[in-house]
């Protein structure tokens, strides 16, 4: 529920419309604290209100990039499972140690470099 929750606020928070909405909205007011002279309550509810709004949108935009990256790395997944002649071992490549993805790099080099016909461009 939560998920959606942060998906919705990314993707509404997203739409020209609502940034036109809240510009506005800000830019007024900004007007209108200082057409009332500072107000020190209203100046420091402004921040708060500016911080936290700026802090939900980054984690609700930060859940919405790992959702929508680990939804593409179980596509690429599944087609690597499904190309007959597929190194396997990629998949969940995202998960192994950092020596392993040196070393696949490295085989990956080594293939194209023994078979630069390959190249698709």
């Amino acid at each position: 529920m939560l998920s959606r929750l942060l998906y919705k606020i990314e993707h509404y928070g997203a739409l020209p419309a609502v940034a036109l909405v809240v510009s506005v909205g800000v830019l007024a007011l900004v007007v209108v604290i200082f057409a009332l002279g500072f107000p020190t309550q209203w100046v420091a509810a402004f921040e708060a209100s500016a911080s936290a709004v700026t802090i939900v949108m980054v984690f609700a935009i930060l859940h919405t990039q790992g959702r929508e990256q680990a939804a593409t790395q179980r596509k690429l997944d599944e087609l690597i499972r499904a190309l007959p002649g597929a190194d396997e071992s990629l998949m969940m490549l995202e998960e192994a140690s950092r020596e392993d993805m040196l070393e696949i790099e490295d085989e990956q080099r080594n293939v194209k470099l023994l078979a630069p016909d390959l190249d698709v461009e």
